[in-house]
């Protein structure tokens, strides 16, 4: 799979200097409910099939977290088709999720049994705190998901303390709001969460659907949080999110009654003296303000002394659901501060026009980090306070990188961006058709993780994307689906380009169900699925239909011809499609055959080498076709009977030539 990396940063509109330890991972907006800044998670993911670690980073100082998972998939989508709205209850507390990054796992194997569920641990550098915070589980339809956690002990959270608030169905919106990408069926069913077991199930039928959502909010301090996955039908993958709102401290210094611009403000944790950020005061009040701080979380705060003044003790303080201001210091007797001055910074395209919402950095040449940072406003502009009107600093935009300096206080900066490019072109799936319209587009720089553009698709997969820099390389990812992201370069000109057709996955599982002739399921039969075009034919899977007849094969090449044998028996056929989904049913004629199987065991790893196929001896042609015995004649729907292995290859290429088409039920795993 594509390994996504997703570069944190945050624009928190400030304009002070964040020059300690204090990371601003993950974007942030206004909370949608109280006071509180909101920022959700970024991911990183590495590693292969069940054996995957990544990390989840929230913004400011929330614990960060590592993870462990025995996914057999695990993909980051943008967010930008699949989110939690405003019209959610988890988006009414903390704004849309929209364009955010999320996780997507599955089980070890899709098999409905314990031990193919897929385990997943997050553990935190240090106790997440015991409010202010919540995770969000989606898609959760035709599956389950087991919650549970430790405390700082490390004992068990009883499932009442991990904080279930309610289920509901994120394709649900407010009137009038935009709305995620989602079934068409409408269903909009939601899971049962189980305060006893702390089992998350979904819709009572096992249904595949979407949008199925929970959201919790811990009330004591965390140190692992684990989600153990199962499939329960169809085709399983559920979403993770996670969220928080982080406040500000701020205070004013002063000297003999006046501000005091310019002091050194130092935040640090008591508990381990790790420094939490570090500012200076600004302005004529000689005010400054830390952001990104999480509730529950004792600080500390204190102020380096000025020439001339006495000591003042530090002031602790905790943060709880809300800013706290008011945390000042006063001076006396302190020598007069340097005279500071602003410095203003305007970012403009290279048409002139104005870039409004850009974050923009200060730094003092050779140095790493930043004096100050900020986004401009509606004109393009920024104005820094409180800075050595002698000094000289670097203006860099955040962006694209790009810096200007030295420039100081007196001579200000301005930024103008690369010329950029907009295309016109379309998409094509990688079975050569066409996605539906509305599709949506994001065009994502290489190796970044924010979009340029996201645009949904028009008649035939067309669509026009802009902002592009000509020569940079883009990977155009369609509803989400990072494995099959191509890569393209831009042009040096706007203009047409040529189809942009998206990857097809190296591999795809599908789901097929066998049923007798009265309608019922074929429980039991122990299949073999072979490739038809080999040579010397051998099984690449050899599934056992379960209680409804469904079978399940993951490491199928799409594009490829499959036949499904039984008792040595071709008994039909499929071409694998371009992505995770199901095939045409079999139905079988004759007396069904009995062969329960109560617990069936998960499908052999399909790298496994299965058992050889094993021809029926003299079996019958086309004509007389049998499963299981001469009284029971083969009906197929979805395609025309196999010929029997035993008459050798060239036969059996002939019958996948009657082939009319394999149904196939086109299901992006990557976008639920």
């Amino acid at each position: 799979m594509v390994t996504r990396l997703i570069r944190t940063w945050a624009a928190t509109g400030v304009t002070v200097a964040m020059v300690g330890a204090l990371a601003l991972g993950g974007a942030t907006s206004a909370s949608a409910a109280g006071p509180g800044t909101v920022g959700w998670a970024d991911f990183t993911v590495d590693g292969t099939a069940r054996a995957y670690t990544g990390t989840m980073t929230l913004p400011g100082d929330f614990p960060q977290a590592r993870f462990t998972s025995t996914s057999r998939q695990a993909t980051i989508p943008s967010g930008s088709s699949t989110w939690q709205g405003t019209g959610t209850p988890v988006g009414a507390e903390y704004d849309s999720s929209r364009g955010r990054p999320y996780l997507n796992l599955r089980p070890t194997q899709d098999s409905p049994t314990a031990a193919a569920a897929s385990v997943t641990t997050y553990t935190f550098d240090r106790a997440t705190p015991a409010s202010d915070w919540s995770f969000v589980l989606g898609d959760v339809d035709a599956d389950q998901v087991t919650v549970s956690a430790t405390d700082t002990t490390g004992a068990a959270v009883p499932p009442d303390d991990l904080g279930f608030q309610t289920t509901y169905n994120s394709c649900r919106t407010a009137a009038g709001g935009p709305s995620p990408s989602c079934d068409a069926a409408g269903t909009r069913d939601v899971p049962t969460w189980n305060a006893t077991t702390g089992v998350l199930t979904g819709n009572a039928t096992a249904a595949d659907t979407e949008g199925a959502t929970a959201w919790f909010s811990p009330s004591v301090p965390l140190s692992t949080l684990t989600f153990t996955y199962q499939q329960r039908s169809g085709f399983p993958v559920y979403q993770t999110w996670f969220v928080t709102k982080t406040f500000t401290a701020s205070g004013a210094v002063t000297n003999d009654g006046a501000a005091y611009p310019g002091a050194i403000v130092t935040l640090v944790d008591p508990a381990t003296g790790e420094i939490v950020g570090t500012t200076t005061t600004i302005g004529p009040d000689g005010t400054w303000s830390v952001p990104g701080l999480v509730s529950g979380t004792p600080y500390e705060v204190s102020v380096t002394t000025p020439d001339d003044a006495a000591d003042l003790p530090a002031v602790p303080f905790t943060i709880a659901g809300d800013d706290s201001p008011g945390l000042d210091f006063a001076f006396t007797g302190a020598v007069a501060p340097a005279e500071t001055a602003p410095l203003t910074v305007t970012v403009v395209q290279a048409d002139g026009s104005p870039v409004a919402d850009r974050p923009v950095s200060i730094v003092v040449p050779g140095q790493i980090d930043p004096v100050a940072s900020g986004t401009t406003g509606s004109d393009g502009s920024i104005t820094f306070e409180g800075l050595d009107p002698a000094a000289e600093y670097t203006v860099v935009d955040e962006v694209t990188g790009i810096a200007r300096g030295p420039v100081t206080t007196a001579s200000g900066a301005s930024i103008t961006l690369d010329p950029t490019v907009e295309i016109t072109t379309s998409i094509v799936e990688p079975d050569g058709s066409a996605p539906a319209e509305g599709s949506v587009v994001d065009i994502v720089p290489v190796g970044e993780a924010t979009p340029v553009a996201s645009v949904e698709t028009g008649p035939g997969g067309s669509f026009t994307a802009d902002g592009l820099t000509p020569g940079e390389q883009y990977e155009v990812v369609l509803n989400e689906d990072v494995d099959s992201a191509v890569t393209i370069t831009a042009p040096a000109t706007s203009g047409t380009i040529p189809p942009v057709q998206i990857a097809a996955p190296d591999t795809v599982a599908v789901e097929g169900t066998v049923l007798n002739a009265d309608g019922t399921p074929a429980s039991g039969l122990p299949l073999q699925v072979i490739e038809a075009d080999a040579a010397e034919p051998e099984p690449v899977a050899t599934p056992t239909t379960d209680a409804a007849g469904v079978y399940r094969v993951e490491g199928l090449v799409p594009g490829t011809d499959y036949g499904v044998v039984l008792d040595g028996e071709i008994v039909g056929t499929f071409t694998a499609p371009f992505a995770d989904g199901t095939v045409p049913t079999l139905v079988l004629a004759g007396p069904p055959v009995v062969t329960p199987v109560p617990n069936p065991e998960p499908s052999p790893d399909p790298t496994v080498p299965p058992t050889p196929v094993v021809p029926a001896a003299g079996g019958p042609g086309t004509g007389g076709s049998t499963v299981g015995g001469p009284d029971r004649p083969l009906a197929y729907t979805g395609s025309e009977p196999g010929l029997p292995l035993g008459l050798g290859v060239a036969a059996m290429a002939l019958g996948l030539a009657l082939v009319t088409g394999s149904a196939v039920v086109r299901r992006r795993a990557e976008r639920r």
